[in-house]
């Protein structure tokens, strides 16, 4: 499923695009923090990009339910160690109040700051200049007005999806395929939300893994992932066109993003 893309991410950056894009945005903050005399993000490097394209198609993988045979036979409904994570992020309550400022370009109380260390602070503060030199124009009003037109798109037409009839119809052909193998779950979304998995802990028992590697030969053999992806594709399609001038513009930013990360990875990469 990882591999597919909806008609409205077309007006997104594809994942490796979006994981060289936010590893810039830390790179640019963390290159404007030193010039102020400030250590920040020191943990930072290249293997983020690569990190956060694993954990991004892992999830991507799963909209519609775990959908890898791989993954249920290691993970069951777990997530995987990689997307996880194994180090705290740098929190913003560990910097102090001076770089806080630096970082955010207000003091304290709010205010525009003087200069520190007889460096002025850009607008915004270094999270600001960051923005600015990766993102360009896709940090205007009316690009993030885009962004939040796709993220409740992609968010309403998912739920409403859910209760097509084409989709509830094969979900009932997933629950016979799965009662023939000895399991009862009315859909695949409460396979996941079994009481007896513990998705916090540590690893998945061999019972839900057995599950797991069910559901997946079960959406395989009755074409759970290809109805819903069909589904949701055509709800899409209808949006866009009624959004049209609007997601057009959004995508024009987004392509000037997509042509602009390949000169500032090699500048700050």
């Amino acid at each position: 499923m990882a591999e597919l893309r909806l008609p409205i991410d077309s007006f997104t950056l594809r994942l490796e695009e979006e994981a060289r894009s936010e590893y810039l945005v830390y790179r640019v903050q963390q290159n404007c923090m030193r010039r102020f005399g400030f250590h920040h993000l020191p943990h930072l490097s290249k293997r983020y990009i690569a990190m956060t394209v694993k954990t991004r198609r892992e999830y991507a993988s799963r909209r519609y339910g775990i959908s890898d045979h791989v993954i249920a036979a290691e993970h069951g409904y777990h997530l995987s160690d990689a997307s996880t994570g194994n180090r705290a992020p740098q929190a913003v309550n560990s910097l102090s109040q001076q770089e806080r400022t630096v970082l955010s370009g207000r003091t304290e109380s709010g205010d525009k700051p003087d200069p520190v260390r007889g460096e002025p602070v850009p607008d915004g503060g270094c999270a600001g200049e960051a923005h600015r030199t990766v993102q360009g124009d896709a940090t205007s009003v009316a690009a993030r007005k885009g962004d939040a037109l796709v993220a409740r798109l992609r968010r309403e037409i998912f739920v409403r999806s859910r209760s097509d009839p084409r989709v509830t119809a094969v979900n009932k052909k997933w629950a016979a395929c799965m009662r023939e193998k000895g399991f009862t779950y009315r859909n695949p979304a409460a396979a996941v939300d079994d009481s007896r998995w513990d998705l916090e802990s540590a690893a998945p028992t061999h019972e839900e893994t057995t599950v797991a590697k069910a559901d997946v030969t079960c959406k395989l053999r009755t074409n759970v992932l290809g109805v819903n992806f069909a589904v949701e594709s055509e709800l899409q399609i209808s949006a866009v066109a009624e959004h049209k001038d609007t997601l057009d513009s959004l995508r024009e930013q987004r392509q000037e993003v997509s042509r602009r990360l390949p000169g500032l990875l090699r500048r700050y990469g």
